[in-house]
């Protein structure tokens, strides 16, 4: 966090203020407030313990709704065209599903922090393809802040792959997810060219595994928020895990990274191609639920918990 907010400070002061595309002076203390509500209150949940789910979730709504209103960061179009429709005609349903993007990008990121370098590798994948689009369209500001944080989460990634001698914990999670959520929508809203679909195939892994975890957790009566071990990344690390040894925990986050990356580099090929960008968003959520229903019959959770988790008593 502190790595990240020194870097767009020190962009401010040296980037030109009349570029047309370079945020004003006060931007910057806006979106580092944004981010450090989330990023305050999973610190304040790893520390202690007891800052629930739902507490966390509002503080995500809150940095949401600063960078809604001092940072332009509204969600205003889907391309589909009803719902473009109603976010022309009502700013509250622009604010609403922002703050509802943001919060479940969140999450989901949250959630992803399963596996040494996992969560690391999705973020800085996402931030990488970002800085580049960003950078074609000569927006100075969201190339910086982006290249920023993928740059303090790779200095991050270094003591987390392949031996985890530091943890993201919610902090580090939730400040990844907002930022990552709150960049992809100043991307689309800055950039009317760049097919929202673009940045929604960049967070789709995460997106996707908190989707199968609530359904998962709906069909069998258990609480949205209940942590399990279900989710891709486990099952795939436990199957390996049983074929490698305990190299196949690194294993499993180097696939997914791995495919994230691949995704990355063709969403930035095709990110103004919004009927592209379409199919292959559908192709990867057919893809993920194949590989998921394929792995989890083989592999009862019972035992993942205990082989695969990357985190010290904990799996979200």
């Amino acid at each position: 966090m502190a790595g990240f907010a020194l870097a767009v400070v020190a962009a401010r002061v040296q980037l030109p203020a009349d570029n047309g595309t370079n945020a004003p002076p006060w931007f910057n203390g806006w979106l580092i407030l944004a981010l450090f509500v989330p990023f305050a209150a999973g610190l304040i949940e790893d520390v202690t313990k007891s800052f629930g789910a739902r507490l966390r979730l509002l503080a995500t709504f809150v940095g949401a709704g600063i960078a809604y209103y001092f940072c332009e960061a509204a969600l205003s179009r889907f391309a589909v065209p009803p719902l473009d429709a109603l976010l022309a005609a009502s700013p509250l349903a622009q604010f609403v599903l922002t703050l509802f993007c943001v919060g479940a990008i969140a999450n989901a990121y949250n959630l992803a922090d399963g596996l040494n370098g996992l969560l690391a590798g999705l973020a800085i994948t996402a931030c990488a393809a970002m800085s580049w689009v960003a950078w074609r369209h000569g927006d100075q500001f969201l190339m910086v802040a982006t290249a920023s944080l993928a740059a303090a989460t790779t200095g991050f990634a270094i003591f987390n792959f392949p031996r985890a001698r530091l943890f993201a914990g919610d902090g580090g999670a939730y400040l990844l997810g907002s930022a990552i959520s709150l960049f992809a929508i100043l991307l689309c809203h800055r950039h009317v060219d760049v097919s929202p679909w673009f940045v929604f195939a960049l967070v789709l892994y995460p997106f996707a595994d908190t989707t199968a975890a609530i359904v998962r957790r709906l069909a069998t009566g258990r609480p949205i928020m209940a942590p399990d071990a279900d989710h891709l990344h486990t099952l795939l690390a436990q199957r390996l895990v049983q074929r490698f040894g305990r190299v196949g925990r690194n294993l499993a986050s180097a696939v997914i990274v791995c495919v994230s990356g691949v995704t990355a580099v063709l969403a930035v090929a095709l990110h103004r191609d919004t009927a592209a960008m379409m199919m292959l968003c559908g192709f990867l959520a057919v893809a993920f639920a194949v590989a998921y229903l394929a792995i989890r019959p083989r592999a009862p959770a019972a035992a993942a918990a205990d082989d695969i988790a990357a985190e010290p008593a904990k799996s979200k």
